[in-house]
């Protein structure tokens, strides 16, 4: 199957004796040719970066003052920014999130944390006390159940997340939302991340697929759901492809490595027995040589896999995209190897460069992208949608917080 159609676009797609010539250009949508009425259109964002960086920076301000406790409000009053700035066929999003919700979330957050060390306390005491595995202590014995328990809390934390955020937006009135159970959620990803792991991640398909699909079928824009058509084995030939090149790029890499460490040494006049008797008698000119052969290895191979990497998620994301449908509402995108690249490497180097202060950015130029590369054919029919009775859940994505990187 081609990455650039799917089976929705197929379908609605005129005959072939029919169909007009596609097109590319910055003017011309990607995808395959539509039907007259499947009208395409864009989202449209607005916002500006020095009014989102006056929010940021207040929210800064107030963080320091309030020891970080009014941050859940200040969570709200930026995502309230950016959804009223994000508009879809003419219509802006509304959020209608409260800072309290997501304090609630944080809070029940800490009790479960708090009952799971008051439970590995009472483990500690009647199983393991004055036996071998007590020397561990009962600090190291909370803090490896909290790493193991971890993983699948944030698979968990992500999924009730992004229900909460969904509950808490609006499109023409109506409140969006996502069935589904983030318990169940979690679950499978933990599985599959497990297996993934276990098989040297040829499962990468599998999982994307397979994790992608719940988080679209079960979001809800009022009573209208989401189809996804998606299948693992499509795109396997473009993984596995991506998967034997990165083994070569890691090949290569550790071969520049030690041919850069190697030319550096030669250069300072070392010898190999000089390198060999630093590691035999470890002392401070040992560390600042192991911390450059780690850097030279990360600058190496960052060089060489990052364009790979891109690669494969702008096919990957196209692939979402594309067999992803609303009702009759399509969508497709046209984002390339050479606008990931752009994006992964500039936000990095943002955040770096900034020490996180130039986080409003990274939003920023996340929300053009969307805005830019995101094709949407066709509009929902107003009289088949109406509003949920589902009211979402009361509190905020206090597992996220704990667990995750939460962000926005």
């Amino acid at each position: 199957m081609s990455e650039a159609s799917s089976p929705w676009q197929q379908a609605a797609s005129e005959p072939a004796n029919r169909r007009s010539p596609q097109t590319s250009g910055p003017t011309s949508p990607p995808g395959t040719a539509w039907q007259p009425d499947l009208t395409p259109s864009r989202p449209v964002y607005d916002g500006r970066l020095g009014e989102l960086y006056a929010i940021y920076l207040r929210h800064l301000a107030l963080m320091l003052v309030t020891l970080g406790w009014s941050r859940f409000w200040g969570r709200t009053r930026i995502r309230r920014y950016v959804w009223n700035h994000m508009s879809v066929l003419g219509d802006r999003f509304e959020y209608r999130g409260r800072g309290r919700e997501l304090l609630i979330g944080f809070l029940l957050a800490l009790l479960l944390i708090a009952a799971w060390a008051g439970l590995m306390y009472v483990v500690w005491i009647y199983v393991f006390h004055q036996k071998p595995f007590a020397s561990f202590g009962m600090f190291d014995i909370f803090s490896l159940s909290v790493f193991l328990i971890g993983f699948p809390l944030a698979y968990v934390g992500h999924y009730a997340g992004l229900r909460y955020k969904l509950s808490r937006t609006r499109w023409r009135g109506i409140r969006c939302g996502m069935a589904g159970s983030a318990w169940r959620y979690g679950a499978i990803a933990t599985f599959l991340h497990f297996a993934n792991a276990s098989t040297a991640y040829l499962l990468t398909p599998v999982v994307s697929v397979n994790l992608a699909r719940p988080r679209i079928v079960n979001a809800r824009v009022g009573t209208q759901g989401f189809a996804f058509a998606g299948r693992a084995g499509d795109i396997y030939g473009r993984y596995i492809g991506y998967y034997f090149l990165n083994i070569v790029a890691w090949l290569v890499a550790a071969g520049a490595t030690f041919a850069l460490i190697g030319g550096t040494i030669e250069s300072l006049g070392f010898t190999f027995a000089d390198v060999q008797k630093l590691f035999s008698h470890p002392s401070l000119r040992t560390l600042v040589l192991v911390l450059a052969i780690g850097f030279a290895a990360y600058l190496v191979f960052g060089l060489l896999i990052l364009p790979l990497r891109c690669w494969w998620q702008a096919y990957l994301m196209r692939y979402l995209v594309t067999h992803s449908r609303a009702g009759n509402v399509l969508f497709a995108t046209a984002l390339s190897t050479r606008q990931m690249w752009g994006f992964l490497v500039l936000n990095y180097l943002i955040v770096l460069l900034t020490l996180g202060i130039g986080w409003p950015w990274v939003m920023h130029r996340t929300m053009k992208l969307i805005a830019g590369q995101l094709w949407i054919y066709g509009a929902p029919r107003g009289d088949e949608i109406r509003q949920p009775t589902d009211l979402g859940p009361t509190y905020g994505e206090g597992l996220l917080d704990m667990f995750d990187i939460g962000g926005v």
